[in-house]
């Protein structure tokens, strides 16, 4: 069976894919699209240059069958991936991929939304999420609001990031109100909606002029961090979703 070796930094939401290898070989050896990844210059260079980065950082190699792959999510950036905000190997070499300051650094909001995330997952998917009948009105609501923003690489002028603030204002107000919307603690949901609340509060409250001072031409870091939350957010919400769907069939 084969599998995909990779190095992962925690702190900095980080993948660099090393190739492929097949688990029964003795010796193991790690290879990519052109041979040999010991052989390969880029790949080598890739390899060197992620760890003098991430030197005090928690990095971790792993491969697909690995317990820490579960871990990792959309607010990942995988080196020469798929998704538009992955940069290609020869960019990373050269620090020369637009979005790099904000992908390349820790978030936060969504590493308090993740410790959020992760029992209430663990509970969903062992069957023991509480459901309650305002969950699915308040889950039809919360979805369009948490939607997985745009790529770290588009340029925005002041009015898009004050649009996009005021997203993210909303979306936490939706979080408090629709919390109290259940009558008692017999749910899940509620006690997650003011633990989300709380770990955008701080950059939905964020003055206009704080939020725009010195950002350049992208996002500013803080509403990046907070939007992908959000979009993490709306990955599980999608998930309790689809288990309201399962169910009414």
């Amino acid at each position: 069976m084969s599998d995909v070796a990779s190095l992962i930094c925690w702190d900095c939401s980080l993948v660099l894919n090393l190739g492929w290898f097949t688990q029964s070989a003795v010796p193991r050896r790690i290879v990519t699209e052109s041979g040999s990844a010991a052989s390969d210059p880029v790949m080598t260079a890739a390899v060197w240059k992620f760890m003098a980065d991430h030197v005090y950082h928690q990095v971790e190699l792993a491969g697909e069958m690995s317990p820490p792959w579960d871990h990792i999510d959309e607010d990942f950036t995988e080196i020469d991936g798929d998704l538009q905000d992955s940069p290609s190997l020869a960019q990373y070499i050269a620090d020369d991929w637009e979005g790099l300051h904000l992908l390349v650094r820790p978030r936060p909001v969504c590493a308090a939304v993740r410790a959020v995330l992760a029992p209430l997952e663990l509970s969903r998917e062992s069957g023991l999420w509480t459901v309650h009948p305002a969950e699915e009105t308040a889950v039809e609501e919360l979805l369009p609001l948490t939607r997985w923003p745009l790529p770290a690489a588009r340029r925005v002028d002041d009015a898009e990031v004050l649009t996009r603030a005021a997203a993210v204002g909303r979306a936490r107000d939706a979080f408090v109100r629709l919390a109290a919307a259940f009558p008692d603690d017999q749910a899940d949901l509620p006690a997650a909606l003011r633990a989300f609340s709380d770990a955008i509060g701080p950059v939905a409250d964020t003055s206009p002029e704080d939020l725009l001072k010195g950002r350049g031409d992208l996002m500013p870091a803080a509403l990046f961090d907070a939007e992908r939350a959000l979009g993490l957010i709306g990955k599980f919400l999608d998930d309790i979703a689809f288990d309201h769907a399962r169910r009414g069939r």
